[in-house]
Formats: structure tokens, C-alpha cells, sequence
């Protein structure tokens, strides 16, 4: 099977799924579902696409209002992981440009723990996020910039 990208075959994609890089398995089934040249891999692709989306949250999309975390101390980030919830504080320099954390969220499932990890863009130096996250096991975060496309971070939570 030829496609686009090297990596876009479905070992990649199961691999990516059972790393819990699940938007990635999803991008890659996509590609899959519209460039594979014969109608047994298209199905197999859309099937599995379907089944990975039914049960995947970006985890911007499943915001709600933060814990009273209090804010750390600049530059810093600090986890609280709750019951079906964690609120991420975060407080770096004002002149630090442009803004994002870096989250690494671990739930439990049905085939064991799921990872997600996200890259989100903040509007403000300092401040919380509430994120749902159903059965959540546990939640790493990092605070900083992005240079070059690549994250940098000023502050990590303990491990």
C-alpha cells in the first residue's frame, strides 16, 4: 500500500492507539480511509476511525470550572486531580510569549489506562483550567512557550 507519509499504515496507527496517542491513531485511520487504494483497508480504516472517535475527548473540549487551586508561585504549575475532574494553575512571567501548557492525562478504561497529552495555547500568564476527565488515574503538566514549534517548559509539576 503506498500512501502520503511513510508512517500512515494501520501498524502505525494501532501502535499510536495503544500508546494512547489517540488523535494521532484517528488522523492517521482519516488518511487511511481516503487514500488507501483498495476497498477492504478503506473499510477497515473508517470502522476503526469510528470506534477511536466514539470514545475520544480532546481534552480542550471537555472544559469546566476550575478547583479553587491556589496559584504557584512564578514561574510554576500545579495539578489537582479530583474526582472525574483536574484543574491545572499555572503562573509564569507576564512577558512570556506565547503561552501554553503541556497536560499528560492517564485514565483508566476498560483495556487499562489510556494516556492523552495535550498541547493547549493560554490567553493569560497566570490563571486555572478545569478540564472533565471521566476516570481519572492521574495528570502531569508542564507551563511555558513555544519556539520554533516546540514546547518549552518554564515550570513542571512534581512526578
Amino acid at each position: 500500500m503506498t500512501t502520503d507519509h511513510l508512517y500512515e499504515t494501520e501498524t502505525m496507527a494501532e501502535l499510536c492507539a495503544r500508546q494512547g496517542r489517540i488523535g494521532e491513531a484517528i488522523s492517521i485511520y482519516r488518511a487511511l480511509a481516503e487514500t488507501a487504494p483498495d476497498a477492504a483497508t478503506r473499510t477497515r480504516a473508517q470502522a476503526r476511525q469510528a470506534i477511536l472517535e466514539s470514545t475520544w475527548q480532546p481534552l480542550r473540549e471537555t472544559e469546566v470550572p476550575p478547583a479553587d487551586v491556589p496559584l504557584p508561585p512564578e514561574p510554576g504549575v500545579a495539578v489537582l486531580v479530583g474526582e472525574d475532574q483536574i484543574t491545572v494553575a499555572w503562573a509564569l512571567p507576564a512577558d512570556t510569549s506565547p503561552l501554553a501548557l503541556d497536560i499528560l492525562v492517564l485514565q483508566r478504561t476498560s483495556a487499562g489506562i489510556d494516556a492523552q497529552k495535550k498541547l493547549l495555547p493560554l490567553a493569560t500568564a497566570a490563571g486555572r483550567l478545569g478540564l472533565a476527565v471521566p476516570a481519572v488515574h492521574s495528570a502531569v503538566a508542564a507551563a511555558g512557550t513555544v519556539r520554533a514549534g516546540r514546547f518549552v517548559a518554564l515550570a513542571r509539576t512534581a512526578t
